[in-house]
């Protein structure tokens, strides 16, 4: 086991340092087999400061409830641990959804949230999965809105949206959120089901980095097989799609490329399809992301760190 930075120094990069911003993974990371993907992409890129990665609950799967929390926690421990990273710290979040969007339960998750966004510099929470967590740290502490960006992997596509996983997960969490004051960037499902890739691809590019890459490449392959159903139009067999990945995707991508545009944002229906709001704050709503960059930039890093141990 080994501190992150040392992991980094296998890379090799030289990033600026004023170029470094703090980021906090949110991520329900045993509900499939993509998140493990994206914290991967999170903690390899220099740039990012990873301070913490918080575990989120998927209990629309639950076959006991109140067991899905802890198992995305278990899942965020054998990640690092395979990664050879001690000294990122994993925290519990909530165990279920939020009772109405005023709910403010506690969790050290929630608590390490609040005690991150009051720290100095604007705090990036990368939401990929329920955005149970987060809703709570602001109920809890409304303080920490102007302080902190949302990037939110979820919604369904404008206009109308349609009922997509991690809203499910907790519609009301996403509508505090969306009624609090913190700054908020979506990818919804038209944009995050474009991070597209073959087993091929990653049997060839993921699967000898290591243990790690081992461990990314053959649970996705069990997760092909356990959950493949032909009516999702996600998946045919010989693919995945690692939408995850998208909240590294905003960070790392240049500013000049006007692959986003501001909407006000949406009322979530009881169908959870969007309604329009005049009074919504505006927020940014990515059009496209940059497949190409992100794949190659997180094969890469895994290469770079893992390749040939």
């Amino acid at each position: 086991m080994a501190a992150r930075n040392d992991i980094l120094k296998r890379i090799g990069l030289d990033v600026p340092e004023a170029a470094r911003i703090r980021v906090l993974v949110d991520t329900d990371a045993k509900n499939e087999a993509d998140d493990q993907y994206a914290i991967m992409h999170h903690l390899l890129s220099p740039m990012l400061d990873v301070c913490g990665i918080v575990a989120a609950h998927f209990e629309s799967k639950a076959l006991v409830p109140g067991e899905t929390m802890e198992k995305s926690y278990r899942e965020v421990l054998r990640v690092l641990e395979l990664a050879e990273i001690d000294d990122v710290p994993a925290l519990r979040g909530c165990v279920f959804p939020l009772k109405d969007k005023g709910d403010a339960p506690d969790s050290e998750g929630v608590r390490f949230i609040i005690e991150q966004a009051k720290q100095p510099g604007r705090l990036y929470i990368a939401v990929q999965g329920a955005m149970t967590n987060v809703a709570a740290a602001l109920n809890r502490a409304p303080e920490i809105a102007e302080n902190i960006v949302v990037l939110w992997n979820g919604g369904g596509p404008y206009p109308q949206g349609r009922p997509e996983f991690n809203v499910m997960q907790d519609p009301e969490a996403v509508r505090a959120v969306l009624d609090s004051g913190a700054e908020v960037w979506q990818t919804d499902q038209s944009v995050y089901s474009s991070l597209e890739v073959t087993l091929a691809e990653l049997r060839r590019r993921v699967y000898p980095c290591g243990a790690i890459g081992r461990y990314l490449y053959e649970q996705l392959v069990e997760e092909n097989h356990r959950e493949y159903n032909s009516s999702f139009l996600l998946r045919t067999g010989e693919n995945w799609t690692l939408g995850d990945n998208t909240t590294a995707a905003v960070l790392l991508m240049n500013r000049f490329r006007g692959n986003w545009h501001m909407r006000r944002a949406p009322i979530i229906a009881d169908d959870l399809t969007y309604r329009e709001n005049p009074a919504g704050k505006l927020i940014r709503v990515y059009d496209s992301i940059d497949v190409r960059m992100t794949l190659d930039d997180l094969f890469s890093k895994l290469e770079l760190a893992y390749g040939g141990r």
